[in-house]
């Protein structure tokens, strides 16, 4: 009997030994799972705020670029110019080019007291891409820019008729900006990686 109770004691001891060994390799799983998700979140984190600097690095890289630029009155000529001949070919089907001018001063042909400087001027067969550049976005900007499209016609009128396709352009622009821009119905123009590109182009319905 004495030998049926010492087994029986040794049985439970082991038993309890098996459970302390369960709890304690369970607390080691929790805490390798819980270190393994904090380096992760930690990773994620790091990656998150790298990816936010370059973006921050960016773009303000192309703010000074266009100061630089607008300072020394070659963002037009230089920069904008080129990309809305390539846009115009490449996203709007404008193959024939009747007439591309930068920087433009057009009187109004009834009235030679008002005039209008366009930046850049593209006519086609069929449309008209009007442009308005600046160096820093500003609503201000971007109303005058509104506002002056439905009175194109008067100091284009042999054009009359044509499509009127409006690019506002900067190097960046701000999205509430853009969102602006494309509820008027104004492709928006910036740098990207490499060169200028229509940022809301594929939000505008096109006619």
């Amino acid at each position: 009997m004495a030998e049926l109770r010492a087994i029986v004691r040794e049985l439970a001891l082991s038993q309890q030994r098996t459970e302390i060994e369960l709890q304690n390799f369970k607390e080691f799983v929790l805490t390798s799972q819980a270190n393994w998700e904090q380096r992760w979140t930690k990773l994620e984190q790091e990656r998150e705020k790298e990816r936010q600097e370059r973006e921050k690095e960016r773009r303000e890289m192309n703010k000074k670029w266009g100061e630089l630029a607008n300072k020394m009155g070659t963002l037009v000529e230089d920069i904008v110019a080129p990309n809305i001949r390539r846009v115009a070919q490449e996203l709007f089907g404008i193959n024939d080019i009747v007439e591309f001018s930068v920087r433009r001063t057009i009187y109004h042909p009834t009235d030679k007291s008002r005039l209008k400087d366009f930046d850049a001027l593209l006519i086609g067969a069929d449309a008209v891409v009007l442009n308005e550049t600046k160096s820093t976005v500003r609503q201000s900007y971007i109303e005058e820019f509104i506002a002056f499209i439905p009175t194109v016609f008067e100091y284009l009128p042999e054009h009359k008729g044509k499509k009127v396709i409006p690019v506002f352009s900067s190097l960046y622009i701000p999205e509430h900006f853009v969102r602006y821009l494309t509820a008027n119905k104004i492709y928006a123009m910036a740098m990207g990686d490499e060169t200028m590109e229509i940022l809301n182009y594929n939000d505008i319905p096109k006619s």
